[in-house]
């Protein structure tokens, strides 16, 4: 099943995707509901973030081929493969969605990467949960585009613009609710021409154990979004570029590139 967020007619809710229609539901998509008789076509529509979250983590690095590149952007010159993961938050502010622009911030440096990874959607609440049991927490899964300046991100004690600057976390364009999280393929094209390729069985750490790791000390709540990490080697967007994240089976997460605008 696929759910989507959306506003049409000025009204915000969820729905059922069904091809090239959008089926309105009356309900919880984190406990119970029930489609109704309302559809629009799903062009019709505009599709927003799939949930509004309190808190979005990333897991740290959490693929082999990207860690090298990732010590490089820190400065770091022995990198090694973490222990654990090592989870840290989005600013929930980055949150946008699927056709939104992602604005290069003006005070910038200039090398503002894409990630494109999957996202696992927090469905229940979920503390001090065992890795056997965090699959049952969790609704489902999306894109996402974990967008990063590498300046900021190497120059800055934390991450807190690097990758948490408005715009910097598209997500979308809605959740998959049966899929095997550690079977997906995630599929980064710039302007047409791939530039990343990974599948998420390569994940040092599981979704169940990120999710699990995370919930022995913090509460994650119905609609919390969960990172996968990034694979290999990025470069940096320009405005004009558009980037895709495409997750075969779950669907595109596409978004123009634009430079802020002055003040």
């Amino acid at each position: 099943m696929k759910i989507a967020r959306f506003r049409s007619n000025g009204r915000t809710a969820f729905g059922v995707v069904q091809g090239d229609v959008v089926v309105e539901i009356r309900g919880s998509i984190f406990t119970r509901f029930r489609l109704t008789d309302t559809k629009y076509p799903l062009q019709d529509v505009k599709l927003l973030p799939p949930t509004e979250p309190s808190e979005m983590w990333g897991p740290g690095l959490n693929f082999a081929n990207h860690l090298e590149f990732a010590a490089g952007v820190l400065g770091d010159e022995n990198p090694t493969i973490p222990k654990h993961p090592e989870p840290w938050v989005k600013a929930r502010g980055a949150l946008t969605g699927t056709g939104e622009p992602i604005i290069l911030p003006k005070d910038s440096s200039g090398d503002i990467h894409y990630e494109g990874e999957a996202v696992a959607v927090i469905g229940k609440i979920c503390r001090r949960v065992t890795p056997q049991e965090a699959p049952k927490h969790i609704l489902g899964y999306t894109c996402g585009n974990d967008v990063s300046d590498r300046t900021w991100q190497r120059d800055d004690w934390t991450f807190w613009r690097a990758k948490g600057a408005d715009t910097f976390a598209p997500v979308g364009p809605w959740i998959d609710t049966d899929v095997d999280p550690q079977k997906l393929e995630m599929i980064v094209r710039l302007n047409g021409e791939e530039v990343q390729h990974g599948h998420t069985e390569e994940m040092l750490f599981t979704f169940a154990e990120i999710v699990s790791y995370i919930s022995q000390h913090v509460t994650l709540r119905p609609g919390d979004l969960v990172y996968s990490g990034s694979t290999g080697v990025t470069v940096a967007m320009k405005p004009g570029d558009l980037v895709e994240v495409e997750i075969p089976g779950i669907g595109v997460l596409s978004n123009p590139v634009e430079a802020e605008a002055a003040a």
